[in-house]
């Protein structure tokens, strides 16, 4: 069994959360066991969740293994406003991902609006478990919480699977958006 294989198993077999109904046809609903995020995925994907340096970490994955999704969420010392994300603050997710992905190359941030709050998109390669892959990471400060999205594929694939990254990272809400007040982490 490959190491793609092996990781791909593991993540299934640590699989629990909620699951919901979407209101995008084609997408169920995944929220957070605590209650911080929801965020809307493929019906025919799989999903788990697993421990990792986030809070939570939770994985989509399609039935094919062609691609992956992870989303993380850390807390930072500060809360950032609307105006505070800018691309300075692109910047220091850009240097972030290079120290923590030292083999990274083809980077390039931006700041953006989407659905009215500014976020961070950078686009990368990186060697993966089996090829190289070419990957989109979504940053949403929103309070004292950064979410992060993480879509990869080889980039032979990347246009087939751009669209469903980007509705997935669209979906994303905070405890905020879902009426619910944020859980404090411990």
């Amino acid at each position: 069994m490959s190491k793609h294989s092996r990781f791909v198993a593991l993540c299934l077999v640590a699989c629990f959360g909620l699951l919901g109904h979407a209101q995008k046809a084609g997408f169920k609903l995944f929220t957070d066991p605590d209650g911080r995020f929801s965020i809307e995925f493929p019906s025919d994907w799989d999903w788990s969740m697993v421990s990792g340096s986030g809070e939570p970490l939770v994985i989509f994955v399609p039935k094919n293994k062609e691609a992956a999704l992870v989303v993380e969420r850390f807390r930072m010392k500060q809360s950032l406003a609307k105006d505070e994300i800018t691309d300075l603050f692109a910047q220091i997710e850009n240097d972030v991902l290079k120290e923590n992905q030292p083999k990274i190359s083809e980077v390039s941030a931006k700041t953006v609006m989407q659905n009215g709050k500014r976020i961070v998109v950078i686009d990368y390669s990186r060697p993966g478990l089996v090829a190289k892959e070419r990957v989109r990471q979504y940053s949403f400060p929103i309070g004292q919480n950064l979410y992060r999205i993480t879509c990869a594929t080889v980039p032979k694939e990347f246009r087939k699977y751009e669209p469903t990254f980007g509705d997935v990272a669209e979906s994303l809400k905070s405890a905020g958006e879902l009426g619910k007040p944020p859980v404090k982490s411990k």
